[in-house]
Order: C-alpha cells, then structure tokens, then sequence
C-alpha cells in the first residue's frame, strides 16, 4: 500500500487528514508531521524520517508538504536523500499540498497506482483544484439572458 506523509506548518496536516476523512472515511497508512512555532527544524526531519519509515510497505511513500524550500520541503528533501537506496527511489516530495491533492492521492493509495504514476496525477489535480468566482460572472450571463434575439 502506498504510504502518505504530509508535513507542514503549524496543524495543517492534522487538518488536512482529518478533513479527508470526513469526505471519504476512515484512511489508512497516513502520516501527519506538525512544525510548530519554536520547534527545532532537525528535530523534524527526525520527525519526517520516522514518518516514512513508519507507513513504507514497498509501494512508495508520498511526503505532501505545504511550501516548497520551506523547512518541512527542506528536511523532506534532506532525509530522503539519507535513506536507503530502494526507499529513496520510491519517495517523491510535493509542495503545495491541498485538500483535493490529498484527495487524489488517497485516491490512488486505494487504487494501488504505481509510485512513478501518482506524483504527475497528485500535481495536475492541485491545478485543476484552483478556481475562482466573482458575482459579475453572474451578472454578465443574467444580462445576456435579458436581450431577445430578434
């Protein structure tokens, strides 16, 4: 089974699973890592280390993190570097973690994708997730309905 790891400022990731779950249910095999204000960075990429050793079950490990060259990008990117060969193969790190991204990638844990397929799939979600609104949106429509077409 794929492994998921999501590291971030503050809660964020606690959040994230936990928001997650309440859309899909129950998860399995995710790991949430939190830098809170004060924290030693080193003592995170500890924390993030553990972490992926913790849910790798030689399906690849996904580390989701919040803001790439941030400290939870950097120990990440750090750590994985300082693992085995064949895990540090199979782990990929992706800034920019949201909520649809998590999605996807639970998504694909269940499916049981392929490591090498799930990276590209979990980046173009988290484009395809961004979206905005404005009322003039609606405004314009509502006047275009208005004019007969004579």
């Amino acid at each position: 089974m794929l492994g998921i790891v999501i590291a971030t400022h503050g809660t964020l990731s606690d959040g994230l699973k936990d928001s997650a779950e309440v859309i899909i249910g129950a998860t399995n095999n995710i790991a949430t890592v939190n830098l809170n204000h004060g924290d030693d960075v080193q003592a995170l990429g500890a924390k993030i280390k553990t972490a992926i050793e913790s849910v790798n079950q030689e399906e690849g490990v996904i580390v989701l993190v919040d803001l790439v060259s941030a400290s939870p990008y950097n120990q990440s990117v750090l750590v994985t570097s300082q693992l085995t060969d064949n895990l540090r193969q199979q782990v990929y790190v992706i800034g920019g973690v949201n909520l649809p991204m998590l999605l996807e990638t639970i998504n694909h844990q269940i499916l049981g994708t392929a490591i090498e397929e799930v990276a590209p799939a979990i980046m173009s979600q988290g484009a395809q997730s961004l979206g905005s609104w404005h009322i003039s949106e609606v405004e314009e429509t509502s006047d275009d309905d208005d004019e007969d077409d004579f």
